[in-house]
């Protein structure tokens, strides 16, 4: 069932991609964060094609990411100093998946606990309304899905 979740999730992020005309030159994730990409990378994905759906990637919605990633990533054991934490808010900030990468992470995610899952969802809710513009169907979806993860933890 989670993964039948993870996928309406997938397909919901690819509906609300906007592919971006020119590509901008990707900037490799910095090697001395490696753990870090290892830990949050499948949630990295996700919540930034999400946050990049209206072509403005506004610091709120930023600062949204970075939080959830460095205390996800705490919770994993993957914890980073400040020299660490400021790396990864300027890779976040200039870092541009594409929509090939989102089934990697998908895949990772459908295998993941529901409290993960859960906490990705609950991650990407706040980040739909953190610039303050939030697109009813994208709430009503993150909603319905909250709901739906909330059943099947009850179930489980």
């Amino acid at each position: 069932m989670l993964g039948l979740l993870v996928d309406t999730f997938g397909n919901f992020v690819r509906e609300v991609y906007v592919p971006i005309e020119a590509i901008e030159a990707q900037v490799g994730f910095p090697e001395e964060l490696r753990s870090l990409r290892d830990a949050i990378g499948h949630h990295l994905i996700p919540l930034l094609l999400l946050a990049r759906t209206d072509r403005d990637f506004a610091q709120c919605e930023h600062d949204t990411i970075v939080t959830h990633c460095v205390t996800f990533a705490g919770q994993r054991g993957a914890t980073c100093d400040a020299a660490q934490e400021a790396a990864f808010r300027d890779y976040v900030g200039s870092f541009r998946p594409s929509l090939m990468q989102l089934d990697p992470a998908l895949a990772r995610l459908a295998k993941c606990e529901h409290g993960e899952f859960a906490a990705l969802v609950d991650a990407a809710h706040t980040l739909v309304a953190a610039d303050g513009v939030s697109r009813p169907e994208e709430v009503q979806f993150l909603t319905r899905l909250r709901g739906e993860l909330g059943k099947l933890s009850a179930e489980a």
